[in-house]
């Protein structure tokens, strides 16, 4: 009884995610505030500790060392490998995601600490919540790809499909990886850690390569 109600609650809860983001395009901050403080409740209430539930700062370096190879290359070779593919075969991609970013010097600080927040939260709901919870029924392979088509769903912007297509699929691709580094490390601060770099290597690049 008490996995059927979770895997319940788990459909359901990715249900409503989907449904709220569709209707409420421009709101997906609050959302996902929305989901962790559900997950983060859920959680207390049925005893779960913090490591438990991928809360596990101090192994975070010993998890980077481990995996070293995949985190250069998700936080730092992938972003920059999309970066100028995009500049070179797809400039409009460019345009496309210039026209949301904050690239005026000033807004630096503001944008790297949105970034912090922002890519914490989605570790906490894609990687914690979802994606362990699928994996419990459905096997980690198929939950990583599932969670990451959400994830993916939940970053559609506006544009033309050629510029909305090679967004997605370089989202959905870092999705797996974040996937990956979780389901081997438990951790939600090693699929954190790796999905800020990423960010935060994409902003520069918008910021001092164009």
């Amino acid at each position: 009884m008490a996995d059927s109600e979770i895997l319940i609650e788990t459909i359901i809860v990715i249900g409503i995610t989907i449904i709220l983001s569709t209707i409420f395009k421009d709101y997906g901050s609050v959302i996902i505030i929305i989901l962790v403080v559900f997950f983060l409740i859920e959680s207390r209430i049925r005893h779960r500790s913090w490591v438990s539930i991928g809360f596990n700062v101090k192994d975070t370096l010993i998890n980077a060392r481990k995996n070293w190879c995949v985190v250069v290359f998700v936080g730092i070779i992938l972003p920059l490998l999309i970066f100028f593919i995009a500049k070179q075969f797809v400039p409009e991609f460019i345009t496309h995601v210039k026209s949301r970013l904050p690239l005026n010097i000033n807004a630096i600080i503001p944008a790297i600490i949105a970034i912090t927040i922002g890519t914490f939260l989605e570790e906490v709901i894609f990687r914690g919540f979802i994606q362990e919870r699928l994996s419990w029924f459905i096997g980690t392979p198929i939950a990583i790809i599932i969670t990451s088509i959400l994830f993916a769903f939940m970053h559609i912007s506006k544009g033309s499909f050629k510029i909305v297509t090679f967004d997605l699929t370089g989202i959905f691709i870092d999705s797996i990886f974040y996937g990956i580094i979780f389901s081997k490390t438990k951790n939600i601060f090693a699929s954190w850690s790796v999905h800020y770099m990423s960010d935060l290597v994409a902003l520069l690049c918008f910021l001092f390569f164009i």
